[in-house]
């Protein structure tokens, strides 16, 4: 039995040093989160010499402008550790979610884990954004508006800093009545994620 428990013990400490190299704070290497029902650890990669590739390594878009901190006086904008603390926090335990709002095609591709895909142009068809304000904890109240008490907390992201996607998305959300204090603006987006080299997932 001794064996068995110091076997375990090495166990973790041999599985918490891989990710030591490059970490995500002092005090954090990594992090797990649910992904379409899997458990997948979040970390950096650990390679100091990795250089970034392919489309986000680009710094010019075209007809693109940078998007402020702040989008509205009431809204968060976050970074990435804010945005571990709430996937771990808030997506694992069901009290919050985090929203890709690049097209489907982007989203299969690659995406930060736990998140899920709302493309940008489900804002003109009313009955998916009902459906989707349904998802979120809206309920239809008796005079027609939402009843936004069980609502969820959301963090929406897309490309990077220079999408203005999200900041357009949150100006829909709060007209349809949704708690300024229950949305967050990830800024960086998945440019900014890969980066900093975090894990990223595929949605087949």
């Amino acid at each position: 039995m001794r064996k068995i428990i110091l076997l375990l013990i090495a166990t973790v400490y041999l599985s918490a040093g891989q990710y030591d190299k490059v970490k995500i704070t002092p005090e954090m290497s990594y992090i797990y989160v649910y992904h379409k029902g899997k458990a997948v650890k979040v970390h950096r990669i650990q390679d100091i010499k990795h250089k970034l590739t392919g489309e986000y390594a680009k710094i010019y878009r075209p007809g693109r402008d940078i998007q402020p901190i702040k989008v509205h006086p009431k809204v968060d904008s976050i970074a990435e550790i804010e945005l571990l603390h709430f996937m771990k926090d808030k997506g694992n335990t069901g009290k919050g979610i985090l929203v890709d709002l690049r097209t489907k095609e982007m989203y299969k591709k690659e995406s930060i884990p736990s998140a899920v895909s709302i493309p940008f142009k489900v804002k003109d068809n009313p009955e998916k954004m009902a459906k989707v304000m349904k998802i979120f904890g809206a309920v239809v109240a008796n005079d027609g508006s939402w009843d936004m008490r069980n609502a969820m907390e959301i963090v929406f992201y897309c490309n990077g800093l220079w999408c203005d996607k999200p900041p357009r998305f949150i100006e829909i959300f709060l007209e349809l009545g949704y708690p300024a204090d229950k949305i967050a603006f990830y800024r960086g987006g998945f440019q900014m994620w890969k980066i900093l080299g975090f894990t990223t997932v595929t949605n087949k």
